[in-house]
């Protein structure tokens, strides 16, 4: 255990790490990584600059390639990366992802979404909060300790891995499959990936989730004899609405662990159907994200969109299909109890004079894997909240802060 004039020297270092801190997001930020699913060729690019950062100041560094035929070079790259403690039969993970989602509606930003933008404490850019916060804060962990010769007491381990947004497929699932033993039942995961603005806030649960497509076939017609045509784009419209009034209302629990609350049932993206104003469309597709609280099933929720989508195509004798685009079930939460848990609510009572209080969420995040393998882990960091957002941003201080509470979770 590091004495306290130890630690209180190692976190002082932590505060000289301002300049290091932007230029690393400058360095990183402008390169893309989208998902294939996102317009993208995955993440090669982006991992090729941190993996020439990380192994300034790691002992091992590596790469787990995922093969993907549709990204840059056939593979997504996983970079696992350590340095090693006295006690190396115990890791303390930090797990971060590379990719991003897109910037979206460009007209909405100020600043350019592929720079890094240093405005007084902010750093503007898509990625910068989701994941760049837990890329940046993991690496600076490394330097402080690299640069003050410091060995741990247990082996300190980062990952920064390829595919969150759309599934994990080619991330850490692809890892724990692959290396069972990576990630040991007595390791310490944390995962920088969602918190609170005071950073109190450590994630124990996540809800489950479901992404569907919903399809509504209709007969395409001109838009002047509406008789002779089945107007998909209207009834798909009507469609969504009565799913959405359904599992509102009968999925209604709630559980004030999680913010928010309640289940979530969200029509999102539409397809586009036709391109010129007066025909019919004979096709309509509309996508919803659904976040359900762990006591249902997500059995049950697709059980129920397809009765309501079979009594409504019924009624008006059009088609319908309803696909399950990405689905993950809820894993059982982490103990308050456990170790991780523990010691990071201690070291963000030292570092941040606040008392941890332990939540469920409902974005999805890389630690429900790591849970559904009886291993706990936390998920935590300082969130501006502002990820998939137009003008994304995290403040600086609050990354320097969080760096702080990671170490002081390694070395207590």
């Amino acid at each position: 255990m590091a004495q306290a004039q130890g630690l209180g020297q190692v976190l002082r270092h932590v505060d000289e790490l301002r300049d290091f801190i932007i230029e690393l997001y400058r360095g990183f930020i402008p390169i893309k990584a989208l998902a294939p699913e996102n317009g993208g060729d995955g993440e090669w690019d982006r991992a090729n600059y941190l993996l020439g950062v990380v192994r300034r100041y790691f002992n091992s560094v590596r790469v787990i390639e995922a093969p993907d035929p549709r990204a840059r070079n056939g593979s997504r790259p996983n970079i696992v990366a350590l340095i090693n403690g006295n006690d190396d039969s115990k890791t303390l993970w930090v797990i971060a992802h590379m990719d991003t989602v897109p910037e979206g509606d460009r007209s909405l930003w100020s600043v350019e979404p592929y720079q890094a933008t240093v405005k007084g404490d902010l750093i503007y850019g898509r990625g910068v909060e989701d994941n760049g916060h837990g890329i940046v804060a993991g690496v600076a962990v490394g330097k402080v300790l690299h640069d003050l010769a410091v060995k741990p007491p247990i082996n300190y381990g980062l990952i920064l891995a390829s595919d969150e947004e759309v599934g994990s497929r080619y991330g850490i699932k692809y890892i724990l499959e692959e290396e069972r033993g990576l990630i040991k039942p007595s390791d310490l995961v944390i995962v920088p990936d969602a918190g609170s603005k005071d950073g109190s806030m450590i994630e124990v649960a996540e809800k489950g989730i479901l992404w569907l497509r919903v399809t509504v076939t209709g007969r395409q017609g001109h838009a002047s004899m509406p008789a002779s045509a089945l107007n998909a784009h209207r009834l798909g419209m009507m469609l969504a609405l009565k799913i959405d009034e359904t599992l509102h209302s009968v999925f209604n629990a709630e559980d004030p662990m999680f913010t928010p609350s309640s289940s979530t049932f969200e029509p999102t993206r539409v397809d586009k159907n036709v391109d010129n104003i007066n025909t019919i469309p004979g096709r309509h597709t509309v996508y919803f994200d659904c976040r359900v609280l762990p006591r249902y099933s997500l059995d049950e929720v697709l059980a129920s969109v397809n009765k309501v989508a079979e009594e409504f195509c019924s009624k008006y004798s059009c088609g319908f299909s309803i696909e399950v685009v990405n689905r993950d079930d809820p894993s059982p939460p982490t103990d308050p109890n456990s170790e991780v848990i523990q010691r990071l609510g201690k070291a963000i009572k030292i570092v941040k004079g606040v008392e941890a209080r332990y939540m469920g969420i409902g974005g999805g995040t890389y630690a429900k894997y790591i849970r559904a393998m009886g291993i706990p882990a936390a998920v935590w960091m300082t969130a501006s909240d502002t990820a998939h957002m137009p003008d994304e941003h995290i403040n600086i201080n609050d990354v320097l802060s969080d760096v702080k509470v990671i170490l002081a979770s390694i070395l207590m």
